[in-house]
């Protein structure tokens, strides 16, 4: 169990380090060299833990939307957990950005969607709505679809503030909701 804790411990530096350094040069220059020179490690404990900097990248992601989402479903408000990941990405819009625009081999939406689902299945749990496959449906496709609205919010030249955008995500849930 320590040797699990210790390793969560190392993987959650690497992957403060690489979020700043992705946030002020730029996803496609970042090196492992260069992340673990700030960490003060070893370069092996990077492959001790991560394959790459895109596993990292992943890791990473996963990361994040766990701590946003999944560690708040029993203490936050569902809709106070949609604000939470709306301000996390506008608080982190040039890391966000960057790893849209310099990579493909992870899909940035498609992961912080997929981590949307859990929380709009909770809401479904909760309503007693698992057993309808058009709820499921309609979660996946509303997810990919806020996702991405949350995204190319970033590359606008006048990007809307997160709370308007986790408002209307908001009260089109509600709808969505109070209408079945």
């Amino acid at each position: 169990m320590k040797g699990l804790i210790m390793s969560y411990i190392v993987q959650k530096k690497i992957a403060k380090i690489f979020k700043q350094e992705v946030q002020k040069k730029g996803f496609e220059h970042v090196s492992v060299a260069k992340i673990m020179q700030l960490a003060d490690m070893r370069r092996q404990s990077f492959y001790d833990n991560f394959t790459d900097k895109y596993d990292l990248l992943e890791w990473t992601l996963r990361s994040i939307m766990e701590d946003n989402i999944e560690s708040n479903l029993d203490y936050l408000e569902w809709s106070e957990i949609i604000s939470l990941v709306f301000f996390d990405i506008q608080e982190n819009a040039p890391f966000y950005r960057s790893i849209l625009e310099s990579q493909v081999e992870i899909d940035v939406v498609k992961e912080i969607a997929w981590h949307i689902q859990v929380l709009l299945l909770h809401i479904l749990k909760k309503n007693g709505l698992t057993k309808q496959r058009q709820a499921y449906d309609f979660i996946e496709t509303y997810c990919l679809g806020l996702t991405y609205t949350m995204t190319n919010n970033l590359f606008l030249p006048d990007p809307k503030e997160y709370d308007e955008l986790a408002q209307k995500v908001i009260n089109a849930i509600e709808f969505a909701f109070k209408n079945h």
